[in-house]
């Protein structure tokens, strides 16, 4: 679309030295595994992302209505940040200001592939890749944490709820290359499916992560923040580890340490 085309050329760039595995300005990702999540995990979040200074954007696009986006809205906006806005679907040149504007840009729950669908022919993927790389957080719940996998596991379910036979992975935003995140755990009993599309990217770490905890992504390394537990399946063994709150993983590394 002609609004977007000033600022192709730098975002492009961008995302290339991303893909590049550039991590000299990368900011930090807060991956949720949905369902009622403690109070600490946000604050975590927009801690890293300025605190009461912080610019918060919501993306609607995770779900056909925006109902679950309104209320992430006025879920940060409990925690008193500096602004909290909803990115809008219709209006290009607000959406683009607002991400770049964004210190904590969030993506709440939903469908992850009707998210990739409805943004992918857009720049709003790059803008958000090069936000990151300019030190911004990225973070999202469900649907939105899965979406950082660059193969992103699929939709379950089409919105309307019906359900579609299982293709396995999609395309999702790249900002966690190394891992394909699953989250409702084990909650959904997700472990044999992960296991399954770990076959085909036998390169990758599964990450699996229970409702009501997350992963704070950065530089090489996650920790485990929240109620439950995170599982990290490696097709390269250890198969399998469990981990709890407080306790890091050095992806990169493969390795585990406790804080």
């Amino acid at each position: 679309m002609p609004v977007w085309r000033p600022v192709l050329c730098a975002i492009a760039a961008l995302a290339v030295a991303l893909d590049a595995g550039s991590a000299a300005g990368e900011g930090h990702l807060v991956l949720v595994g949905g369902g009622p999540t403690p109070a600490d995990v946000f604050s975590r979040a927009l801690a890293l992302s300025g605190g009461r200074s912080a610019i918060v954007a919501v993306l609607p696009q995770t779900f056909p209505a925006d109902t679950i986006a309104d209320a992430a809205v006025t879920m940060w906006r409990t925690f008193q940040p500096r602004e909290v806005v909803k990115v809008s679907r219709t209006d290009p040149v607000a959406a683009r200001a607002a991400l770049e504007r964004a210190s904590l840009i969030w993506m709440p729950g939903g469908f992850q592939g009707l998210l990739m669908k409805t943004i992918r022919s857009t720049p709003i993927p790059d803008i958000i890749r090069a936000r990151f790389l300019a030190g911004a957080t990225i973070g999202g719940a469900s649907a939105g944490a899965a979406a950082m996998s660059r193969a992103m596991i699929a939709d379950e379910t089409t919105p309307d709820g019906d359900g579609i036979a299982p293709s396995g992975t999609d395309e999702g935003l790249g900002l966690w290359p190394e891992a394909i995140v699953s989250p409702h755990f084990t909650e959904r009993r997700r472990l044999n499916p992960l296991i399954t599309i770990l076959r085909d990217h036998p390169t990758l770490l599964g990450i699996g992560i229970d409702e009501g905890t997350a992963v704070i992504v950065s530089r090489g390394e996650f920790e485990v923040l929240g109620r439950g537990t995170v599982v990290v399946v490696d097709p390269h063994g250890p198969h399998m580890r469990t981990l709890k709150t407080g306790m890091r993983f050095r992806y990169k590394e493969r390795g585990i340490s406790v804080e």
